[in-house]
């Protein structure tokens, strides 16, 4: 509207008052408006956004996985608990196809009791978590705390005798040197052995976070930290016995550690649903997330947002009744947390069917508002991803950095094969300062509003992918010249 229509307007309500010739009748506030809302027009993207706001199941969904089932550990029953559920809710939301796919990890781990007490000082109760697919202490640990601020091998080696029969706080960890990283399993091989030598009770490695918050993480595939028994403790405990050694006092601390590992390896899943395309079903288009999480607390954060936005995306396709050109395919991955075992193992499992990937998006980096993607720094699949973007510009959705992010989530293992796999970038919130690994990742951080927008961005990003221009597979991201 022209600034002289705005003066004109604004001039037809003030008149009355200005000529007093009688007094301002009430008039509705609806009435004094310029403008009256309509409903969205009928394209695909609008019936999809409104779809999700008047409709969608998000906050049941994720009420009903982290509060009914909890915490989803990889090679938990629980984890398995929520598989089934979630493959019953994509079948009634008219999904087809879908099934489990498993593969090989190792054995599972079970948590125990974590407890530790100052014997000494002040008496307190300290603030530990086992680190997960670590051995218990088998009973209580008792012993005197020493500090390890070491950054390499040699220094290592110096400082074991000193270890010996103490519980350790890692202050620092050893580093392999650039010399040393070029025989990387040699490497290992020394390192391995010092710790043998050093003979310590356990180790204790500070949590990441502040405010008496704890941090998680471990493998099955994964080198322990430490060849004894292994847990965080909060920073404030890790401070006060710095505090204490400072002042030339000796913490005596003891510690239980009864979590342990099951007897045999076992094979885990990934769920898979599809939505068939109806030109090229052949094609497909990956939403996901991971379904696993910490068991800290119930994972509502990390992954429970994306595991249930990947669900809400298909589901309103279908309520919807819209029919893409190509396949919506929803992947809730597991192994996540233990170094992005599900989806390494999708792409081996369907590397044959990798060149018919038209893209991936990935929900994982909080419960944010999706403020974009990352493009992963490959210039040619950013012009399609700020196309398939664009009717998401006015949910907020309008950030397209141009760089990589490596690593991190399950979109890696395809960017790594030069499949065209996108990160949401998403309003951080109090995720990594709070959330994260912690025991406070619970619904009481979720923001319903934030939740509904990401799954509205997601799902009109798929839409514009299920129905663009396809996008080029690349060379592998880590041979490129430059990255």
């Amino acid at each position: 509207m022209s600034r002289l229509a705005l003066i004109l307007a604004a001039a037809l309500v003030a008149g009355p008052l200005m000529a007093q010739e009688k007094p301002l009748e009430k008039v509705p506030a609806r009435q004094m408006s310029l403008f009256q809302p309509v409903k969205p027009y009928a394209n695909a993207t609008n019936t999809l956004i409104q779809e999700i706001a008047e409709h969608g199941q998000l906050m049941s969904n994720l009420e009903e996985m982290c509060d009914g089932i909890g915490p989803r550990l990889t090679g938990s029953e629980q984890l398995r608990q929520a598989q089934r559920w979630a493959m019953a809710k994509l079948k009634g939301y008219g999904a087809v196809n879908v099934h489990e796919e498993s593969y090989e990890f190792g054995r599972p781990w079970f948590r125990g009791i974590s407890r530790g007490r100052l014997l000494n000082a002040n008496g307190q109760a300290l603030n530990v978590a086992q680190m997960a697919w670590t051995e218990g202490t088998k009973g209580v640990l008792k012993g005197e705390v020493a500090l390890l601020d070491v950054t390499t091998l040699d220094a290592f080696r110096a400082a074991a005798p000193s270890l010996a029969g103490k519980i350790v706080l890692l202050l620092s960890q050893p580093r392999p040197t650039a010399e040393e990283r070029k025989n990387i399993e040699a490497y290992f091989e020394a390192y391995k052995k010092v710790l043998q030598d050093t003979h310590s009770l356990a180790t204790l490695m500070t949590s990441d976070k502040r405010d008496d918050l704890q941090n998680m993480t471990g493998s099955p595939a994964g080198r322990a930290m430490s060849g004894a028994p292994t847990a965080f403790i909060t920073q404030e405990h890790a401070n006060l016995l710095k505090r204490l050694i400072a002042r030339g006092v000796k913490p005596q601390m003891e510690l239980e550690l009864t979590g342990r590992h099951g007897e045999q390896p076992i094979r885990v899943y990934n769920v898979v649903a599809d939505l068939p395309g109806s030109e090229k079903p052949e094609e497909v288009v990956i939403v996901g997330g991971h379904q696993d999480s910490w068991d800290l607390s119930t994972g509502a954060t990390d992954n429970g947002t994306g595991t249930v936005v990947a669900m809400e995306v298909l589901r309103a396709m279908q309520a919807a009744g819209l029919k893409p050109k190509r396949t919506l395919r929803v992947v809730l991955f597991s192994g996540e947390e233990q170094g992005l075992l599900g989806s390494k193992a999708y792409v081996k499992e369907h590397a044959a069917e990798l060149g018919k990937v038209q893209a991936v998006l990935i929900d994982d980096l909080g419960s944010g508002r999706i403020k974009g993607f990352v493009d992963m720094g490959v210039e040619a699949w950013r012009a399609p991803l700020a196309a398939a973007m664009s009717a998401a510009n006015g949910l907020g959705a309008v950030e397209l950095p141009a760089s990589i992010m490596p690593g991190s989530t399950d979109h890696w293992p395809f960017a790594q094969l030069g499949v065209p796999a996108f990160p949401a970038l998403q309003d951080p919130l109090d995720y990594f300062t709070h959330t994260h690994h912690s025991q406070v990742d619970s619904i009481d951080h979720v923001v319903k509003e934030d939740l509904v927008q990401g799954a509205q961005v997601m799902a009109v990003t798929a839409w514009g992918l299920l129905n663009g221009e396809p996008l080029p597979h690349q060379a592998p991201i880590t041979a490129r010249a430059g990255h």
